[in-house]
Formats: structure tokens, sequence, C-alpha cells
């Protein structure tokens, strides 16, 4: 029996041998790397320098350098935008060398990052595939071991001795496989979570992971050896920014404090790393081409039986062929608490170009970028409105004036009044108003009302006419320590058929837009006042008509 239990142990061992070699070839495989070489071709990866990036697409600037042998060479160009325009590419530079092709092109084979995290996935998912085979090993050979611990008395020859001998033997073998099977369950464990990482790292890349790397091919031609060094400007698309701000006012005395901030954001495949960053205003996805009028014919239609036709419609793709250069602008010798303090403004005739002089690392298919534009303190006044008709609240808002010139576009704003977030608003900065409206939310210690006047309610027959009269009361009331500036809105009815009439009867003090009906009462109450304001209209209209909007 001893010889048979020895010959089974030396059997699992030498499987656990093979399983082990068999994970360190594995192992040995996976990193080893093979190198390609390739006569009369050099590859090279593209230097990002500067990059512009409009509120669609991007302008990247990149630089490269190297030696070219005499003859001909074909230069393979990586760190590419793989969402890059094939018409934008421009090359130039210094060198010896004539340029006599270049060509484009996506290398699916060539994504590094996906690459990288997919080996790295594989190696994890093989080593865990041989760990879940060695805990099958150890557990069939504690099934096998206890399938032969059926041990017989004397009569079979087996003596005290052999016995103690044997659970010994037993006690130490399950303990060894045991242990072992603890420690492979745990290390399957952890390779488990290694998988379930990588595969995440994977997932959470999105679409960037899976885009083929973009790759210039630039045909060379020189007499003798030479080094050249080139500049490569082209367009990328899935690039952009938006606008984001935050406004804080500290109270109704002071100052508007903005800050200006952009969003920036790309999936161009690759990672922007250590670039020098020029947010632009422009956009080159609108176009410039300025829209033409043709003759509009018109004729009285009669419906006739034709046959109809497949018919193409021809649209025009405009594009626009060329961008402006864009200047980098320098900051230095100042203290430096947000990359505001290092953004040089230039106003060009169609846009503003912000330009940032200390590098970004903005990685490709990940989260926006939040980057600090400018800092404004704005003059602003202060007042309330309130439409009791609506809302019995009154909003706080700051009117700022001159506001053209600090470049805002359409946004929305984070709004703290008092050192409190009080919610959101929008910056309507495209509009070329006079002054620009800030919402700054609610004030409950301004008390609205809108009352049913019930003894002035009143509907009565004038001929062939039915007269209805309405009125409510409007009560505002500041409990408030100061005193404040409020606007009321209110409003009355506007007839669009000659045959309804609108009469306004009391509203004393309001400002009357006869066209939109709208009432403004521009008002000053002082602390722990209340004032009363009457409304009473008419409407005059023909019996037997249903009236809409009454």
């Amino acid at each position: 029996m001893k010889i048979y239990l020895k010959s089974l142990l030396t059997l699992f061992l030498s499987k656990t041998s093979i399983l082990h070699s068999t994970l360190g070839l594995g192992a040995l495989l996976f990193g080893f790397h093979f190198p390609i070489f390739s006569q009369g071709q050099v590859k090279i990866d593209a230097e990002n320098q500067h990059i512009t990036v409009f509120l669609n697409r991007a302008q990247i600037d990149a630089r490269i350098k190297t030696t070219v042998q005499a003859g001909t060479t074909k230069m393979i160009i990586g760190n590419v935008a793989t969402t890059a325009d094939p018409n934008s590419i421009q090359i130039g530079g210094k060198g010896d060398v004539v340029i006599m092709g270049v060509k484009f092109k996506q290398n699916y084979l060539g994504n590094k990052k996906r690459s990288v995290l997919e080996d790295s996935l594989k190696m994890a998912k093989s080593e865990l595939e041989v760990v879940e085979v060695l805990v099958k090993v150890a557990e069939n050979e504690r099934n096998m071991l206890m399938a032969n611990s059926n041990i017989k008395n004397d009569k079979d020859g087996v003596t005290p001795e052999d016995l103690k001998e044997m659970l010994d033997f037993f006690r130490t073998k399950l303990t060894e496989i045991g242990t072992r099977q603890m420690q492979l369950v745990r290390q399957s464990k952890d390779l488990q979570d290694k998988v379930n990482r990588f595969q995440q790292q994977l997932t959470s890349q999105g679409t960037n992971v899976n885009q083929p790397a973009g790759e210039i091919e630039l045909t060379l031609q020189a007499k003798a050896s030479s080094a050249v060094e080139l500049n490569l400007t082209y367009i990328a698309n899935n690039a952009g920014w938006s606008p984001v701000y935050d406004i804080r006012a500290k109270d109704v005395k002071s100052n508007i404090d903005l800050a200006y901030r952009a969003n920036v954001y790309q999936s161009t495949g690759i990672d922007w790393k250590n670039v020098k960053l020029t947010l632009s205003t422009a956009n080159p996805a609108e176009g410039g081409t300025k829209p033409e009028l043709y003759a509009q014919y018109v004729n009285i239609y009669e419906p006739v039986v034709v046959q109809t036709k497949n018919a193409r419609m021809m649209k025009s793709d405009d594009a626009p062929q060329a961008m402006e250069s864009m200047l980098q602008g320098r900051v230095a010798g100042m203290a430096v608490s947000t990359t505001a303090d290092f953004v040089n403004t230039v106003q060009s005739t169609l846009a503003v170009n912000f330009d940032i002089s200390i590098p970004y690392n903005i990685p490709s298919g990940g989260n926006a970028e939040m980057v600090d534009i400018q800092n404004h303190s704005l003059r602003s006044t202060y007042k309330y409105y309130t439409v009791p008709k609506f809302d019995k609240d009154a909003f706080l808002t700051a009117i700022i004036t001159d506001w053209e010139k600090y470049n805002l576009l359409p946004g929305t704003a984070n709004v703290y009044f008092e050192g409190t977030f009080v919610g959101t608003t929008d910056i309507a900065g495209g509009e070329a108003k006079d002054s620009l409206l800030i919402s700054l939310g609610r004030d409950k210690k301004i008390i609205a009302k809108r009352e049913t006047i019930e003894e002035f309610k009143s509907r009565k027959n004038v001929g062939s006419n039915i007269r209805e009269s309405f009125g409510y009361r409007l009560t505002l009331r500041n409990t408030k320590n100061e005193p404040i500036s409020i606007v009321m809105e209110d409003q009355v009815p506007v007839s669009q058929d000659s045959r309804i009439e609108i009469e306004l009867e009391d509203a004393v003090g309001a400002d009357f837009n006869r066209e939109t009906g709208k009432l403004t009462w521009k008002l000053t109450l002082q602390p722990l006042e209340n004032k009363e304001i009457l409304l009473k209209y008419n409407v005059k209209y023909p019996k037997g008509k249903n009236i809409q909007g009454l």
C-alpha cells in the first residue's frame, strides 16, 4: 500500500511540474518582442507642439526631426490623430530633401493603447486558467487520496505501527493539499480581479480604444544623407470646447466675480501630452461662404396626375479650405493661482483666441479637461423682479452693461450668492444687446401676492355684446432690513379680432405696452413696507361667441 500511495503522489507531482512549466513558457512568450526591420523606411512619431481647439474640431501643429539616407525613403509618421482630415494636411520644413508624396492612412494594427491593454488582459486570463487547472488537480489529488484511505485490520497485514505511519502520512498530505488549495483559490480570486480591472479599463476607453492608429506616409527623395526637420499641420475632428461660467456675488452692493472656463474634450485617438493650447471661438463646421439668393417663383397650384421620378438633390458642402494662423501668447513672471493668469486674449476679425501659455495634458476619449480662461470683476446694478401671476417669489438679477467686451459665448453658469450655490442660469453671449441680465435666484424675504377682486368681477349684457370685468389686487411686502428696487410685471389680454375690445381701467403707475399687453411697475420698497396695487380691465365681445385666452 505504501508503494501504491507513493506512486500516486509521484504522478501528481509530475503533472503539477508540467503545468508550472507551461505557465513559465506562456509568460516567456508574452514577454518576448520580435523586432521588425524594413529597408528604405523610417518610422517616427510626430511631436505635438501646439493645438488650437475650435468650438468643433482642432488644428494640430506638430514637429518631426530625423535623418534620411540617400535615395527614396518612405517615412511613416505616427502619433497622428485617427480623425485627421486628409485634405487639411500641410507639411513643410528644413532639409535637403524633396517631398514626393503625402498620404494619410489608418493602421488597424497600430493602436498601442489597445494593444497594451489587450496583451495584459490575455496574459492575466492565461495565468487565471493555469491556476484554475491547478485547483482542480489539487482537488483530484485529495479525492484520490481519500479513495485509498480504507485501511484494513491486522488480518490484512496492517500492524498498529503501519496504521500510525499511514495516519501521519494522510495528515501530512491532506494538510499540504488543503494549504495549496487555499493559496490557489486566493491567487485565483486576485487574478480574476485583475482580469475584471483590465476588462473595465478597455470598456471605459469607449470607442477611442477601438480606433485605428492614424499615420501619414511621406515619400522623400534625397541626394545624400540629410537631417530633416518637418512641420506638420492638420485639422482633426472629434475635438472642441464649450464655455462654463461661475458667477459669484458677495451681496447686492459688490461687483460680480465671473470665472470664464472651458470644458476641453477630444477623442482624436492620440493623447495630447504637454502641449500649448489656444482656444478659439471660431467654428469651422459652420462654413464661411455667404448664402446666395435665387429667384423665388410662385404659381397657382393645379393638381394633376403625374408620373414620379427619383430626383437627385444637389447640396454644397461648404468647408473652409484654410485656417487663420494662431498666435501663441506667454505671460511670465507672475504669481499663479489659475491658468486664467496665463491666458493672452487675441481679437481677430471673425473670432477671439485665448492663448494659454502653460502646457496641458488632455487624454483622448477621457473626461473633459477644465481650463481657466479669464477672471473678471463686473460692475453691476441689482434689481428684483417678480411676476405674481405665476410665482409669489421675487428674483434677484444683476444687470451688466458693456458686457460684450468680455467675449462671452452662450453657455451655462453656476450662480453663487452670499457664499451659497443658488442654481444655474444661461448666458446668452451671442446676442448683441446693450446689457446682460443674470438671474441670481429667489429671495424668500420679498413676498408677492395676486388675488382676484370678487366684487369687481362681473359679466353683463350690453346690447348685442357681452362685457366681462376682471380685477386683481397685487401686493408686495419687503421683510428685509434695507430698501429694495423691484420690477413687478403683469399683463392684460391682447385682441387679435376687431370684434373683441380690451379696456384697461386701472393700473396706476404702470408702463403699458399695448402690442404685448405687458404691464411693468418700477417700485422702491422701504424696509418692512407693504405696497398694494390694483389691476382692472374689461373685455367686450359679441354674444354667442366663445372667447379663448381669458
